[in-house]
């Protein structure tokens, strides 16, 4: 009796690991891949990629900066808060890409640019500071959206690393950015010209 409750329980082992190994072969096969994918072209990033990281950093504290000078000098509740919502995104950006840096061992700037620093103190004495606000706004996001694009023209589609990932996202991320913050502008063009939209 003893021996048939240990050969049903052989049989009935044997039938339950013959069917969770069933149909899962392919599917720890691709793992498999992705894996080896992942572990053979992400250990470590060429030269521009770091360049890239860093570009992206410098962009993420200018962005912030003119966001918190959004808040303060903002002559719109509008702009106020919009540079908030800036200064805040920015900031999760930044915290996002600082852990990606961490996990290729890149070191990131902390600090952004001169020539970005002199164009700050030139938009805080703007005559018309709303206008010249939406417009360096404007063109520091599409100076990062050009720089993301020619990297992800040369990334191989098929590519899915932790950084391709991020170049990816943020791109359409900065898109959506742009897209938006040129609404803005052209909006406050027309209010200042009279030109109502058809």
């Amino acid at each position: 009796m003893k021996n048939a409750m240990i050969a049903i329980w052989c049989a009935a082992g044997t039938l339950l690991f013959a069917s969770c190994d069933s149909g899962s072969g392919e599917q720890n096969t691709d793992t498999s891949a992705q894996t080896a994918t992942i572990a053979g072209t992400d250990s470590t990033l060429t030269e521009d990629r770091q360049e890239l990281m860093a570009f992206t950093a410098r962009n993420n504290m200018l962005q912030m900066e003119l966001g918190k000078l959004a808040a303060a000098q903002g002559t719109s509740e509008v702009l106020r808060s919009y540079g908030q919502n800036l200064v805040d995104w920015y900031s999760t950006k930044q915290e996002e890409l600082q852990e990606l840096a961490q996990e290729y061992k890149v070191t990131l700037p902390q600090q952004i640019e001169e020539e970005h620093t002199e164009h700050l103190n030139e938009l805080r004495e703007a005559e018309n500071f709303n206008e010249a606000y939406w417009e360096r706004l404007t063109e520091a996001q599409q100076d990062a959206i050009d720089e993301l694009d020619g990297e992800l023209k040369d990334m191989d589609e098929a590519e899915a690393t932790p950084f391709s990932f991020w170049a990816r996202n943020t791109l359409k991320e900065l898109q959506a950015q742009y897209e938006q913050a040129k609404g803005r502008e052209v909006e406050l063009k027309r209010r200042d010209t009279g030109i109502t939209p058809e």
